[in-house]
């Protein structure tokens, strides 16, 4: 016969179990979310975040708990309403770039001249590799040049529109928004190849083609 304190040792030990996994499933913590979209990268105010309660085992260990510590800060990518802020997705300072992508070492920044329909239909997004071709412009290339690959795999680092601000989808407009077309894609290229693409700019029009990565 089994003695009653282990009875005993082995209830409280069902019941502390019990107690726990009650804990983990009614426990709630304090997570600090987003009041509106935010399409453009900027310091967030006050009135951009608000703090909710969350079931734990919902919460990210990286979720910002506390407004006051996100206020001021800047978020590396867009953030859409409701959406929890984490720590690791917020800067100090503004992105140079609305992909938020760092620009590799060694490499330079240059923006295409480019529209949509040369920009795969407008499908390119920042964070794409694409090939670059130039296509000579009759009259402004020398006499002789043909198509090139320029590039290969470049990364997109930007869209810009035609204001030069970053280019946001018809349904990333807010409402009532003026009409935006694509005028330019930032890519990262080699230093060594600066004077080139400076001189495919004056002469040249652009077709990008996506490129897989592996």
């Amino acid at each position: 016969m089994i003695p009653r304190r282990w009875l005993l040792v082995v209830a409280i030990g069902c019941g502390l179990a019990s107690g726990a996994v009650f804990y983990l499933a009614t426990a709630r913590a304090e997570v600090v979310v987003a009041t509106r979209d935010i399409e453009v990268p900027r310091a967030l105010t006050a009135d951009d975040v608000e703090v909710r309660s969350l079931s734990l085992d919902l919460v990210p260990e990286d979720a910002a708990r506390r407004a006051e510590d996100v206020i001021g800060l800047v978020p590396r990518s867009p953030l859409l309403r409701g959406q929890l802020v984490l720590t690791r997705a917020l800067a100090e300072e503004a992105a140079d770039f609305r992909s938020s992508a760092a620009l590799p070492a060694g490499a330079r920044a240059i923006a295409l001249p480019i529209a949509a329909t040369s920009a795969v239909g407008g499908a390119v997004i920042p964070g794409a590799r694409v090939d670059v071709l130039a296509v000579p412009v009759l009259g402004r290339a020398p006499a002789g040049r043909t198509a090139e690959l320029l590039a290969t795999a470049a990364l997109v680092l930007d869209v810009r529109g035609e204001s030069g601000a970053p280019y946001l989808a018809t349904a990333a407009r807010p409402a009532g928004a003026a009409p935006d077309r694509i005028a330019s894609v930032v890519i990262a290229i080699d230093t060594s190849d600066e004077v080139r693409f400076a001189d495919r700019i004056a002469t040249s029009t652009f077709v990008l083609a996506l490129a897989s990565v592996r």
